[in-house]
């Protein structure tokens, strides 16, 4: 038995750490973590880490176990030689890889408790081969964590864990950084004064329907329209052609990844989301408390989150988004009702809430197994 003056030792496992929801949401659970005082620290299989230099801001240790792939088996014995090494009371895993190759890892290395947190209803067909790595090590988990309601029932589908295996721990967002910002510059984004500002944040690809809302701006044909788009990934290049082939390449400006975020927010008539699966946003989260107008899809994990903060449109009906963004755009009554309400109904997701959860569970699951924990 450790001596009662044990904080709890955690060890987060990731794919990777780059510019995502789920890579942020690891971040800052462990920048939390670590002002709760317990002793955190952040695995990732492999490359890309841009994410690293936030955990080093806030004295989180890092590391990286390899440059290859994420679908490198070799990762469970490179992670058991580092878990031998740390000796932690939880190895918390995230994401497919991670979940899959940390569950056999933790366990070979002895670890007590093992938790894996969900991050997405995704509703795309499984290859056989996840779906029997996902059902194989799910034994081994302790506890499954789902970020949302709809979360947690896509994942006893997908899994087969048990009810009482998986709970729901919603996620969190740094809110005063969100609340507090100074809007942009237009004429720095390339904006006119006079402009209708849309924006989007997050990866480009085929989850947030940026597609969609390409084919709604060309819909709605209005030429005081500009669109803010933040974020990077596979499909940026197909994106950006779509935009030019349907002639409304003038009105989107690619921003790429980031960092004045909470300024550009700021700086909005209305956020879109259009996606066509999510599990807990973070970026709608961000923009909500930002006091932005949000139009998004109609999928149950984004309403769940929105509630009546905002405007639906159907999801993947593009002539449904470009009618919603024109009556929102030629209502600013109606935008800053739904902005300090959207404010409002965010502000409670704060990451220290979430944190605390965790935290609590945490200390929970090492009760039942005898570890003493503070």
């Amino acid at each position: 038995m450790r001596n009662t003056s044990h904080a709890g030792h955690i060890v987060h496992v990731i794919d990777n750490l780059s510019i995502g929801g789920a890579e942020h949401v690891v971040v800052l659970l462990a920048a939390a973590h670590r002002r709760l005082g317990l002793e955190v620290e952040v695995c990732a299989l492999t490359e890309p880490t841009p994410l690293a230099a936030v955990l080093a801001d806030h004295g989180v240790p890092f590391t990286c176990l390899h440059r290859g792939s994420s679908n490198d088996p070799g990762a469970v014995p490179r992670l058991w030689r580092l878990l031998r090494s740390r000796h932690p009371d939880i190895v918390h895993t995230h994401l497919f890889y991670a979940d899959v190759f940390g569950r056999v890892a933790a366990r070979l290395a002895r670890i007590p408790i093992v938790v894996s947190t969900e991050h997405s209803t995704d509703p795309s067909r499984m290859s056989l081969r996840r779906r029997v790595s996902m059902r194989g090590t799910a034994s081994l988990v302790t506890r499954v964590i789902a970020v949302s309601d709809a979360v947690g029932t896509a994942v006893r589908r997908r899994t087969g864990i048990p009810a009482d295996r998986v709970e729901v721990i919603p996620n969190g967002i740094e809110v005063e950084r969100w609340t507090d910002a100074t809007p942009a510059e237009r004429a720095a984004l390339g904006v006119e004064p006079d402009a209708i500002l849309l924006g989007a944040v997050g990866r480009l690809d085929a989850a947030k329907a940026h597609d969609v809302l390409i084919d709604a701006v060309a819909a709605w044909d209005d030429p005081r329209v500009r669109v803010l788009v933040v974020g990077d990934g596979p499909l940026r290049a197909e994106l950006e052609a779509r935009a030019s082939r349907l002639g409304v390449a003038s009105r989107f400006r690619w921003l790429g990844v980031r960092q004045d975020v909470p300024s550009i927010l700021a700086a909005l008539d209305i956020y879109v989301q259009p996606s066509r699966f999510e599990g807990h946003s973070m970026a709608l989260l961000e923009a909500m408390v930002s006091g932005c107008a949000c139009v998004t899809s109609d999928v149950p994990e984004i309403e769940a989150v929105l509630g009546t903060a905002g405007v639906r449109a159907r999801a993947g009906d593009a002539r449904s988004l470009a009618t919603e963004l024109a009556r929102l755009a030629a209502d600013p009554d109606e935008r800053r009702r739904l902005g300090a309400e959207a404010r409002r109904r965010a502000s409670r997701f704060s990451i220290e809430a979430s944190a605390a959860r965790y935290a609590d569970l945490y200390a929970r699951l090492a009760s039942e197994r005898g570890l003493a924990w503070r």
